[in-house]
């Protein structure tokens, strides 16, 4: 019997919000990165910059119909991982949803939403690597024929 990896992970994503350079801007968002892989001393740094925001128990869950654009981003020189977020009444950013999906994170962008990303930690690339082994198959290519425009008999 074959195991097959897990569909979902429980994350924890790391905000930094710091003020703005301009005495008119808003404050400035910048996401950290996600636990695990994050060491210690790298959010002890973080925190040392501004507000540290963190989210806990955020499902990142993977669906077999996204494996193409899982095996893109981990074809990519880094792999990322996106968190959408919305502003609440108190312009405070509150995360809506966490993924690793490109595709999906670019629909929310064009909505407006704010979308921010880090890099994939290795522990998370291990995991979705496996999910994709398990799970994409490549479309087979397949060359198309022009369609005949004129009527052979004309001729």
């Amino acid at each position: 019997m074959q195991d097959t990896p897990s569909d979902s992970a429980s994350i924890a994503a790391l905000m930094l919000k710091t003020a703005s350079q301009h005495p008119w801007g808003d404050d400035v968002w910048t996401f950290s990165g996600v636990v695990p892989g994050l060491p210690q001393s790298a959010i002890s740094e973080i925190e040392a910059q501004g507000e540290l925001f963190i989210w806990t128990d955020l499902a990142l869950k993977l669906h077999i119909l996204h494996c193409d654009s899982y095996y893109h981003n981990l074809g990519s020189a880094q792999p990322q991982i996106y968190l959408v977020c919305h502003p609440d009444d108190e312009a405070q950013l509150k995360p809506l949803l966490i993924t690793v999906d490109y595709d999906e994170a670019a629909s929310y962008m064009e909505t407006g939403e704010a979308v921010f990303n880090a890099a994939l930690p290795v522990e998370l690339c291990k995991w979705l690597e496996a999910f994709v082994l398990a799970h994409y198959k490549p479309e087979k290519m397949i060359k198309r024929r022009r369609k005949q425009w004129h009527d052979a008999e004309s001729k």
